[in-house]
């Protein structure tokens, strides 16, 4: 069942670095765009339960976002369906998660496929400069996730309207 607040689940492999960095960021990105409407979570493809986030990804966040309570999981069918958007860090990440969760698959894109999105490059083990450029990476996006995601509710909105369908977001 959907949350009432829209939601973006991001998802890339293991959860320690990426996915929660994305999380973390986007909804601080929302809040300071006036939206406190919008919900963040992440997961990972291969991830391993209950670690920790990686030291240079809370770094990399230090005065903007927090991953103290972060802990890793898998993506799992119940986090798939109660997400609007599901936003695989690589296009690889989109396809496995619409090979797994068919029937979500019209709510599950990369951020390769936003208009000037690219694949966003694992940074596990790699210095910390590296996360640096992630989060840099990852918030010249937002503006783009922020406008897809209302874009899609705006769609949805009109098909529960007009009586079509379940009124998914990408549906």
């Amino acid at each position: 069942m959907r949350t009432p607040l829209p939601t973006v689940l991001f998802v890339c492999t293991g959860n320690t670095c990426r996915s929660p960095m994305a999380a973390a960021l986007f909804e601080a990105y929302a809040r300071r765009a006036g939206r406190e409407d919008v919900r963040a979570e992440s997961a990972g493809i291969s991830a391993r339960e209950g670690l920790s986030a990686a030291a240079e990804a809370h770094r990399a966040l230090d005065g903007v976002a927090s991953l103290a309570s972060h802990r890793a999981r898998r993506v799992d069918a119940p986090l798939v369906e109660r997400a609007d958007l599901v936003v695989g860090l690589t296009r690889d990440h989109a396809l496995r998660l619409r090979a797994i969760y068919p029937s979500a698959a019209s709510r599950i894109i990369s951020f390769a496929d936003l208009p000037g999105g690219a694949n966003v490059s694992d940074p596990y083990l790699l210095e910390q400069p590296v996360y640096d450029q992630t989060r840099r990476h990852l918030e010249r996006l937002f503006p783009v996730l922020l406008a897809e995601l209302d874009h899609r509710a705006a769609r949805a909105r009109r098909k529960r309207i007009r009586g079509e369908g379940e009124g998914k977001s990408g549906a």
